[in-house]
């Protein structure tokens, strides 16, 4: 009996799992803060990161692709400002609620890292295996008892959430033409990728997915703009 009060107990404290967001009084207002501290956050850290490359204390890394590509600009603004939020956030940030959906990213990451290593896509193979071994675990050691889902959850999450906003980050990489190339160092080049999945992070934990999609088109919004002007 004592035991199932305190899987009552916990399942009640288990806000990123159960609790419904916070409910915005003006939510466009909300987005625009959000954005401005996005601006902020992703145009701070690029110049820290440019401070670092001009001063010579780490490498450059190389021409960037997204000035390279010789797409139109209507196929630019939809890639930027519709596709990548949608897919990104699904990616990142919709399984930060979910305890099996925070297993299938770990999952999913573990294959784009040998996909890297062993430059071949067979190596994604590997994903589902990854991820019936680790669901296994999850099934006969925490799944029988919200207490320990719930302990071990409340311990994790914390590291788990900046572990999906570094592997968000990691992946702009592919911005480059380095690419993977640049690891370990790559972290460093993608510091406003790393500010702003953060934020976005944070938005879709407090308001829900469809703000931080949202704030993510948002913000590819405002750079797309200054890039097309730019051209």
């Amino acid at each position: 009996m004592t035991e199932l009060i305190n899987d009552i107990k916990a399942y009640l404290s288990m806000p990123y799992l159960v609790s419904i967001p916070k409910k915005a009084d003006r939510p466009w207002l909300l987005l625009f803060r959000l954005a401005a501290i996005c601006l902020c956050a992703g145009i701070g850290a690029g110049m820290l990161s440019g401070i670092l490359v001009q001063s010579g204390l780490i490498p450059g890394p190389g021409p960037s692709l997204i000035d390279q590509q010789k797409m139109s600009q209507t196929a630019f603004f939809f890639g930027a400002v519709i596709f990548a939020p949608l897919i990104e956030e699904t990616i990142f940030r919709a399984q930060l609620r979910r305890f099996s959906g925070g297993i299938l990213f770990v999952s999913f990451v573990f294959g784009i890292i040998l996909v890297a290593l062993t430059k071949t896509y067979w190596a994604f193979l590997v994903t589902p295996f990854i991820f019936t071994v680790l669901f296994i675990i999850y099934r006969f050691t925490l799944a029988g008892s919200i207490t320990r889902k719930y302990n071990f959850w409340t311990k994790v999450f914390p590291w788990y959430f900046h572990f999906t906003a570094i592997a968000f980050a990691l992946v702009h990489l592919g911005n480059f033409e380095k690419g993977i190339n640049l690891l370990p160092l790559g972290i460093i080049y993608t510091l406003p990728q790393l500010a702003i999945g953060l934020v976005l992070g944070y938005a879709r934990m407090n308001y829900g997915l469809k703000y931080s999609i949202a704030l993510h088109a948002l913000y590819n919004l405002s750079l797309t703009a200054l890039l097309l002007f730019r051209s």
